[in-house]
């Protein structure tokens, strides 16, 4: 009877706009910083991260040995970490030359063979750029010519590219082993000083959040280098059927893109199969593009979804936003880091009451409980 009492139909209030623009500016801010930051931020978390995975070899070295020798336990580790660091900066260095060194000699050879056979009328196997000419004239010579130079600067750009995470890589390393083996060094004085700041149970629940971080990255990297390693010797063999050379160089791309999930596997598809089409004839290149699209469908809908996506958690448009996030804001190295960090962030807000709700969103599961549930395995 009273509908204007406004008790009994309280009227919602607006939203204050000046907290959404605050918010709003200092997540901008925080964009700025961390892109002006890049060259220390980049090794800091990557160390951060390291030492995330790292950790628990040096816990169990440390108990296994006596205390007199318990410094020999961060010595293995940063020795076993520099060790693999070392192996995949050296194989994506060598595969950046190897296609530096190959990209001219290739333009300079369907160069030759599109003049000659512009001049002749020679029927033997040509690459597909001439193919290409002969069938369209003028204007696919036009097309095949650009094809020439689009791939040449693919795969220049592409190799510059790992010749600079190469040198970043080298001229940071210092900062990553340092900061690695600090914090490895004072793991029990930052216990001690949890402890003393949030109490017994509040030490334990942040212990908890990192052990599940570090479970969930560890299983991350060795099921990833595992899912890559099958998709490279299944790209190798592949190629090695139809004689295409660089096969080392291909097999090291596709295990080190795969890294990068979604867009690095797309990447390690095209690129043999534009090296195919400057070096070999159509006919071949289509083939070797059929032949790597079934392998890459069985990967993607068969093997990675059932193995990957019981460990990593998160949504696939998660993964696509933070992948182009995390590259505009730090390069190629961003691209690599975007997945870990976004894991990192999910657990830990899963683990902190008032972020829950974003670890949810964050993730591929349907409900808190589920996820608790698909933590907890």
């Amino acid at each position: 009877m009273h509908s204007s009492d406004p008790h009994r139909f309280p009227v919602p209030s607006r939203p204050d706009t000046t907290v959404w623009v605050q918010v709003a500016l200092l997540v901008i801010l925080a964009c700025w910083a961390l892109r002006a930051m890049a060259p220390v931020a980049i090794p800091v978390v990557f160390a951060l991260l390291a030492v995330l995975v790292f950790a628990p070899l040096d816990l169990r070295l440390k108990n296994a040995l006596p205390a007199w020798l318990s410094w020999l336990a961060h010595v293995i580790v940063m020795a076993l970490m520099l060790g693999i660091l070392s192996v995949f900066m050296g194989a994506l260095a060598f595969a950046g030359q190897q296609l530096l060194n190959t990209m001219p000699d290739v333009s300079d050879q369907l160069d030759r063979v599109i003049a000659s056979q512009s001049g002749s009328g020679g029927t033997e196997s040509v690459p597909a750029g001439s193919q290409l000419r002969d069938l369209l004239g003028n204007a696919s010579g036009m097309f095949g010519d650009w094809v020439v130079d689009r791939a040449t600067a693919l795969a220049t750009t592409l190799a510059n590219a790992t010749a600079s995470i190469t040198g970043a890589f080298v001229s940071s390393v210092a900062i990553v082993f340092f900061i690695v083996l600090l914090t490895l060094t004072e793991l029990d004085v930052w216990s001690a000083k949890l402890r003393a700041s949030l109490g017994n149970s509040g030490a334990v629940a942040w212990h908890d959040a990192v052990a599940s971080v570090t479970q969930r990255l560890r299983r991350f990297l060795v099921v990833r280098a595992g899912i890559g390693a099958l998709q490279a010797a299944l790209y190798v063999g592949w190629l090695a059927i139809f004689g295409l050379d660089l096969l080392l160089v291909w097999g090291v791309m596709t295990l080190v893109l795969n890294f990068i999930p979604n867009l690095g596997s797309i990447i390690s598809a095209i690129l043999p199969v534009l090296y195919a089409l400057l070096v070999a004839d159509l006919t071949t290149a289509l083939m070797i593009a059929a032949g790597i699209l079934l392998i890459e469908q069985v990967i993607g809908n068969y093997v990675d979804p059932r193995i990957l996506g019981r460990q990593i958690l998160l949504s696939p448009v998660v993964i696509l936003v933070a992948l182009l996030f995390w590259s505009w804001l730090w390069g190629i190295a961003g691209a690599f880091l975007a997945t870990p960090i976004m894991l990192s962030l999910l657990v830990f807000f899963n683990h902190t009451a008032p972020l829950r709700p974003a670890a949810l969103i964050l993730s591929n599961q349907t409900s808190a409980s589920a996820l608790d549930k698909a933590l907890a395995v």
